[in-house]
């Protein structure tokens, strides 16, 4: 499935039908703050052996060809999603290489969402990253009614507090939300330097309590060991470099 407006082109590449229930979760993890969401995406694809259903390209993506292996094979960036059956309900994964352009995003995200609700999706969950202070929430949500507000606050998840939601995770779920779906957005809290499974693992227990997932965390644990020494020995550099770490010179309280 191809569509072009004008100058911009985006292409539904289809590889496999499947059968999902009625009330199939969106879950959307593109790549953003601390890679977040991508990461917690990536490991539910693992965890429940998603297949993958189709790719979009679009003319909003970044002009790049990636080389993910030493066999120098590539891919033209894209976005991905996978099915995974085996749990109910029954998820859609959205993932990718990248976010679409400022200028697209909109448009890209918009068919997108079309897509997936002739797969009968009923509810969007976007995952992304928080720039918080020290005694700000593990994970934070935003909705669009104050009854899914209420649904989340029922599991223990603080609302977001004010503040600006930008890319991906504010435009999808607004535009999931507007059209008749039950839609929100969870954001991780960001505590470490660069990629952030910490923050993902802990998105990643609240949908299992929302939505009654039951995975493993030993490989994620892995890459959190990693991670937590990469980002002490970062401390430590800077620390001896004579950096300040107060907290003028951190960023606002709100997803980028």
């Amino acid at each position: 499935m191809s569509q072009s407006n004008g100058n911009s082109f985006s292409y539904f590449h289809k590889l496999t039908e499947v059968d999902l229930k009625p009330d199939t979760v969106v879950i959307q993890g593109l790549p953003g703050m601390g890679l977040i969401g991508k990461i917690a995406a990536n490991f539910l694809i693992d965890q429940f052996n998603g297949v993958e259903i189709a790719r979009v390209y679009s003319s909003f993506f970044p002009p790049v060809v990636q080389i993910d292996n030493d066999q120098g094979v590539g891919q033209l960036a894209r976005m991905e999603i996978y099915a995974i059956t085996k749990t109910t309900p029954n998820l859609l994964i959205l993932t990718g290489d990248a976010q679409p352009h400022d200028i697209g995003i909109i448009q890209v995200l918009n068919e997108v969402l079309d897509f997936v609700i002739e797969l009968k999706a009923k509810t969007v969950v976007c995952l992304g990253g928080l720039r918080a202070l020290e005694e700000g929430p593990e994970v934070a949500a935003f909705g669009y009614n104050e009854e899914t507000m209420k649904w989340l606050e029922g599991f223990e998840i603080t609302p977001l507090k004010g503040g600006e939601i930008t890319g991906a995770v504010g435009v999808f779920s607004a535009l999931a939300a507007e059209k008749g779906l039950r839609s929100f957005g969870l954001l991780g809290k960001l505590t470490l330097v660069g990629t952030d499974p910490l923050a993902s693992k802990n998105l990643l227990k609240r949908l299992a309590k929302l939505f009654s997932l039951d995975y493993k965390y030993e490989d994620l644990d892995g890459i959190i060991e990693e991670a937590v020494q990469k980002n002490d020995l970062l401390h430590q550099a800077e620390e001896a470099e004579g950096g300040s770490d107060d907290e003028s010179s951190r960023g606002p309280s709100y997803y980028i």
